[in-house]
C-alpha cells in the first residue's frame, strides 16, 4: 500500500522439492535484482534430479553462496557505500526429510495438528538484543527501533550467513513461509487460526495477503502455503 516497487520474489518448486521467498532489502538499491536473483539462482535446479535429500541441500546451498557472491561482486562494481541485498527464507523437502534455509526476518511457520509455530528466528538486532538480555519479550517487536535491523542477508557480506535447520516432518503438516510485509501486520495466533480454519491453500493465502493490505501494510506481502500430504 506503500510502495511503488515490489522487491519480493518467491518459488514455488514443486518437482524438486524446493519453495522460497526473498525480499529485497527495503532502502537499498536495487532489492527487486537482489530477490529475483535468490530465486531464479534456486529455480536452475528444477531441471534436475537427486537421489538423495543430502544432495538437494547441498546443490541449494551451492547455488545460494554463489547468488551471494554475485550480489557481493554487484555492489563492489556499481556502489561505494551501499549494498544490493537480499533476506531468504527456503524450504526444502525430499522423500521423507526436511530443512528451512534462511538469512534475515522472512520466517517460515508450521502447522501440525491443532499447534502453530514459528520456526525460524528472525536475524534482527531486537532478536539479538532479547537474547543478551538487554530488552525484555514483553518489549513488543514492532515498536523498537531494532525490530527492522537485519544483522544477515545475503549480499552484505562475502561470507554467506544462511542458517540451516532440520525439520521433522508429519502427514498432513502444513507450512507458512513470508516476508516481512505479512508478520508485521498479522500476529501469529490470527495467521495460525487463519491456516487451521482456511482447508484450500489459495483461499488462505488471498486471505493473508489481503488481511496485511486491508491493515494497510506498509511493505511488500508475499506469502506460500505448502502442505505435507
Amino acid at each position: 500500500m506503500v510502495r511503488s516497487e515490489n522487491q519480493d520474489s518467491f518459488a514455488c518448486l514443486n518437482t524438486c522439492g524446493i519453495w522460497c521467498v526473498a525480499d529485497g532489502m527495503g532502502g537499498h538499491k536495487e532489492g527487486s535484482i537482489a530477490s529475483h536473483l535468490i530465486t531464479q539462482s534456486l529455480e536452475s535446479l528444477e531441471a534436475l534430479e537427486f537421489r538423495s535429500f543430502s544432495e538437494l541441500l547441498n546443490k541449494a546451498q551451492l547455488v545460494l553462496d554463489e547468488a551471494n557472491t554475485a550480489l557481493c561482486d554487484m555492489s563492489k562494481s556499481f556502489y561505494v557505500d551501499d549494498v544490493i541485498g537480499t533476506t531468504v527464507i527456503a524450504l526444502l523437502i525430499h522423500e521423507e526429510q526436511a530443512a528451512v534455509l534462511w538469512a534475515g526476518d522472512s520466517r517460515l511457520y508450521r502447522m501440525r495438528g491443532n499447534s502453530f509455530e514459528l520456526i525460524t528466528r528472525d536475524h534482527t538486532q531486537y532478536e539479538a538484543l532479547v537474547n543478551q538480555g538487554v530488552i525484555s519479550t514483553d518489549t513488543p517487536e514492532g515498536t523498537h527501533p531494532a525490530s527492522h535491523v537485519l544483522t544477515r542477508a545475503l549480499g552484505v557480506n562475502t561470507h554467506t550467513s544462511v542458517e540451516l535447520k532440520y525439520l521433522d516432518l508429519e502427514i498432513g503438516d502444513r507450512f507458512l513461509l513470508c516476508s516481512d510485509g505479512l508478520s508485521n501486520m498479522i500476529e501469529q495466533l490470527e495467521l495460525g487460526k487463519t491456516l487451521y480454519y482456511s482447508e484450500d491453500k489459495q483461499r488462505a493465502v488471498a486471505n493473508l495477503v489481503n488481511m496485511a493490505l486491508a491493515r494497510q501494510a506498509n511493505d511488500n506481502v508475499t506469502a506460500l502455503i505448502v502442505d505435507r500430504e
